[in-house]
């Protein structure tokens, strides 16, 4: 029988090893729900959550049986709070607003329905990835609190209905290739390290512009070698390729 839980808490961490000490590598959101798939021992569990299958390890004391029947809502807002005081990050996933504290009604949208047109999907893209401009890296992070680039393009993808998975490497197996110059706003571009391996990935910001998060999110030059640093005017990634994942 499956047991299915879900992240009661503003965010939980998802470890490689079940150990406070060992690496995260995710993070389940508000709402998110997951399945345990192995019981470790009586301090952690193996879980697989159901938004983007990612496994890893919780802590047992963290898990919440998940009970409700219907389908969430989506948090589309800067931060909100429940009645047992979290903080709610933007991508959380309500299944009970009542619960819900200062969040304004026009914050919520089905996340079952969602059905923007394909600007509203380049206009949402635009606008939820510059409200989290100076959000800092956090690797495995997944929350305004903290965000790696992966988790960056995968929670603002979130926000306007398309589901791409947790990794950059992953990520770069989504949609259709496309050359350079077809670039253009709500584009993934993804960026290969000294062993030619994919390890870097951020979304094209209009004209040879690209938000993307390393070392916090902020918006850099993208020419066809890779990211030039604004301030610095140093190259610091290389390009590998850019991939459409919005439908025209």
């Amino acid at each position: 029988m499956k047991v299915i839980g879900i992240c009661n808490l503003s965010a939980i961490a998802l470890r490689a090893e079940p150990s406070h000490r060992a690496e995260m590598i995710s993070q389940l959101l508000y709402g998110e729900t997951y399945e345990v798939t192995h019981h470790e021992n009586k301090d952690w569990l193996k879980i697989r959550c159901e938004y983007d299958s990612y496994e890893g390890f919780i802590p047992s004391n963290q898990f919440f049986a998940f009970s409700f029947p219907t389908h969430p809502l989506l948090f589309i807002g800067d931060l909100g709070n429940d009645d047992t005081n979290n903080l709610i990050p933007k991508g959380a996933e309500i299944y009970d607003a009542d619960r819900l504290v200062g969040v304004e009604r026009e914050e919520l949208i089905d996340f079952k329905a969602i059905n923007f047109t394909i600007d509203q999907i380049k206009e949402n893209v635009f606008f939820h990835s510059t409200s989290l401009l100076n959000a800092p890296y956090l690797w495995g992070g997944r929350t305004p609190w903290g965000l790696d680039c992966s988790g960056f393009t995968q929670l603002i993808f979130k926000l306007v209905g398309i589901k791409l998975p947790r990794d950059s490497s992953q990520q770069a197996h989504c949609g259709q290739s496309i050359s350079f110059g077809e670039a253009m706003l709500g584009d993934l571009a993804f960026f290969v390290n000294e062993n030619g391996s994919i390890n870097h990935v951020g979304i094209v910001f209009g004209e040879q512009m690209i938000i993307h998060c390393s070392g916090f999110v902020k918006v850099d030059q993208l020419t066809i070698q890779g990211i030039i640093n604004l301030d610095s005017k140093v190259k610091t990634h290389n390009l590998h390729s850019i991939r459409r994942v919005i439908d025209n």
